[in-house]
């Protein structure tokens, strides 16, 4: 990591979420961004070309340079992207509404276009006045979107249009959403209570499963701002949060965390794991930082083993089996977004620039 190599590119928008186009065989050298807090936003799909103006002379030379191969116009905030395939990119708005689109790749001109977007997925019930979908999950075909009036629907990427299950999950807002199997999702509040839903029920069967996440002051809320799970362990739950702390839950043991991480000093907008490397976690910060968490192999823990114990759950212990590393920082403006691909890493934030960190593996 000691070779990382940064190259920042100023693209005149505030980013809500970026996504690596999926390569199964190749570096990607696409990804898409979704703008938010602009008098206009668009989704924008952008190409890694070589760049025209490198001179062998210079050491702070960067090889390649984004650029914008197609745009489409949004209606509000974009607030979650996912791809639910290599060609297939789900996208939750601020006006409660889901956008489908398809990227197709070319020679030359990329191009990418919306092919569907749903009714009103949510809306506040006293006013009828939308409410904002907050965050998407993607688990085969499926789609499960999250809002502030505390609903979560399930559509197929098929027809967006038509909903298979709404979920009256909670009495407030969800920020977070996350597919942990085929049927079962987790959703998180407000207030920093994770939720497990089944969606095979209606609201009135769903399990009463709920536990919150840890905070250092117990008397004061810590909304939960992120959720992921294990690649390789689906049962391990990550929540990173708005004091900065990550917790980390057994999904098969739910009486207490199995581990609690002080970490930024500023809300997580977003955690994941690289998901061909799940020894590598990475968390993104208001605070205008990204860090890279590694486990220690020194130590002898690896949780690339299907029954291996992880270092995530090992409660105290958990600072000395993860080594914690700076991928970016003194941004000084929210990173709202990055993914990982290969050995590259994208992020975007408030700063209206995507940064582009090579060598990251």
């Amino acid at each position: 990591m000691s070779l990382a190599n940064v190259s920042t590119h100023y693209i005149s928008e505030k980013v809500a979420r970026v996504r690596w186009l999926p390569e199964q065989l190749q570096q990607s050298e696409r990804f898409v961004t979704g703008s938010w807090d602009m008098d206009r936003n668009f989704v924008r799909l952008w190409r890694l070309q070589s760049n025209q103006y490198a001179t062998a002379t210079e050491s702070d030379n960067v090889d390649n340079v984004p650029r914008c191969m197609d745009k489409v116009a949004m209606e509000d905030d974009v607030t979650a992207m996912e791809f639910v395939d290599k060609d297939t990119l789900a996208v939750s708005c601020a006006d409660g509404h889901l956008s489908v689109f398809n990227v197709q790749r070319a020679v030359e001109e990329d191009q990418m276009q919306r092919t569907a977007r749903s009714e009103r997925l949510h809306c506040f019930q006293r006013s009828q006045e939308p409410a904002p979908c907050t965050d998407l999950s993607v688990y085969g075909t499926d789609i499960a979107t999250a809002g502030e009036d505390g609903c979560v629907n399930i559509v197929s990427v098929g027809n967006v249009r038509q909903v298979k299950r709404t979920i009256e999950a909670d009495s407030m807002a969800l920020f977070s959403i996350c597919y942990i199997s085929q049927h079962e999702l987790v959703a998180a509040n407000r207030m920093g209570v994770i939720r497990m839903l089944d969606g095979r029920v209606a609201t009135e069967a769903q399990p009463k499963l709920t536990f919150m996440v840890a905070s250092q002051d117990d008397k004061s809320s810590n909304f939960v701002s992120s959720l992921t799970t294990h690649p390789m362990q689906q049962h391990i739950l990550l929540c990173g949060s708005e004091e900065g702390s990550i917790t980390v839950w057994d999904l098969r043991n739910l009486n207490y965390p199995a581990s609690y991480l002080s970490a930024h000093k500023s809300p997580i907008n977003e955690i994941g794991f690289h998901r061909k490397d799940p020894s590598k976690l990475f968390t993104a910060a208001e605070g205008g930082e990204v860090w890279m968490w590694s486990e220690n192999k020194v130590l002898g823990c690896d949780s690339s083993k299907k029954d291996g114990n992880s270092p995530w759950l090992s409660g105290d212990r958990v600072r000395s089996l993860v080594d914690v590393e700076g991928v970016l920082t003194n941004i000084r403006k929210a990173v709202n977004s990055f993914d990982v691909h290969g050995s590259r890493l994208v992020c975007g934030g408030d700063t209206e620039a995507v940064y582009l960190v090579d060598n990251i593996a």
